[in-house]
């Protein structure tokens, strides 16, 4: 089974484990296995197009951010060479890498979370005890892909209108704030109807009652279990000091090979099971 077809609560506590565990255990051992995980999983859930379109904009902020923070901070004592009077090290070159790294690997993971915890799970979730935040959470995860369409509609309706007819910067620096406007203006509108709808339905003044199928099987105990474990596991390691890092003055690296090998098996599990299934899938095909 996928991840995506487990109990939501299991898919929650995974992605909460993997992402409290990249933001806050700051070491390089822990940015590689949490990238390289993430990286994964997104190669086995997107189409080849998308991922290599969004591979190059995680490219894109990991170099910047390499690059840049020696630029701001010259600590360390190994300078590459300099800039100004002022030394580019390499600590900071290598702290910049991890914080890159680590960046990406949470944007990556945020993502794919996207596409496992739909709407309807994650109103499962929250909106017993808490409908307000369900709603607002929800309404955002859908914000993005109704704004994208929005932008979209603006653009072709002044593309039929005639209006877009002209190269000068100044016509497309004017189009560009119209539809900027009307964009606003449609998604406050939009948010303005969806509250209006919600109220008038009664939302959040009763107890809310769930129409849903999903149901807490023994295997998502034993994942659930098995993701806590090792999210527990890896927090005492990284509280003793065993993932973790010292850029400056010099680089040390403290990290075990037990800790990094467990968080590293959480990181690829959602691969392993995606990939357990697609070979599963081609067996039946084969054997039809």
């Amino acid at each position: 089974m996928r991840l995506s077809a487990f109990h939501p609560v299991t898919a929650l506590v995974y992605f909460v484990a993997v992402l409290v565990i990249t933001m806050f255990c700051f070491s390089p051992a822990v940015a590689v296995c949490s990238a390289v995980g993430a990286f994964l999983f997104c190669a086995v859930t997107q189409s080849r197009r998308q991922f290599l379109s969004d591979l190059l904009f995680y490219a894109f902020i990991t170099a910047v951010l390499t690059i840049t923070n020696p630029l701001f901070s010259h600590k360390g004592v190994t300078p590459l060479f300099f800039i100004n009077g002022k030394a580019y090290t390499k600590e900071a070159l290598f702290y910049g890498f991890t914080a890159g790294l680590s960046l990406t690997a949470v944007i990556m993971w945020c993502k794919v979370l996207g596409k496992v915890l739909t709407r309807e799970k994650m109103l499962y979730i929250f909106g017993r005890k808490t409908p307000k935040a369900a709603l607002v959470i929800t309404m955002t995860m859908g914000f993005i892909p109704k704004l994208k369409r929005l932008h979209r509609q603006l653009i072709d309706a002044l593309n039929c209108s005639g209006a877009n007819t002209s190269d000068s910067r100044f016509d497309r620096l004017k189009k560009d704030c119209t539809v900027f406007t009307a964009l606003c203006a449609g998604v406050l509108e939009r948010g303005a109807d969806t509250a209006a709808s919600m109220k008038a339905r009664g939302y959040g003044v009763e107890k809310r009652s769930f129409a849903h199928s999903f149901r807490f099987r023994p295997w998502d105990g034993v994942l659930t279990a098995i993701f806590s474990a090792l999210f527990v596991a890896v927090l005492m390691f990284s509280a003793d000091g065993q993932l973790s890092a010292d850029f400056y003055p010099v680089i040390k690296v403290h990290s075990s090979v037990l800790p990094a090998a467990m968080f590293a098996l959480l990181c690829i599990c959602p691969f392993i099971l995606e990939v357990k299934e697609s070979i599963k899938w081609k067996y039946c095909l084969a054997k039809m």
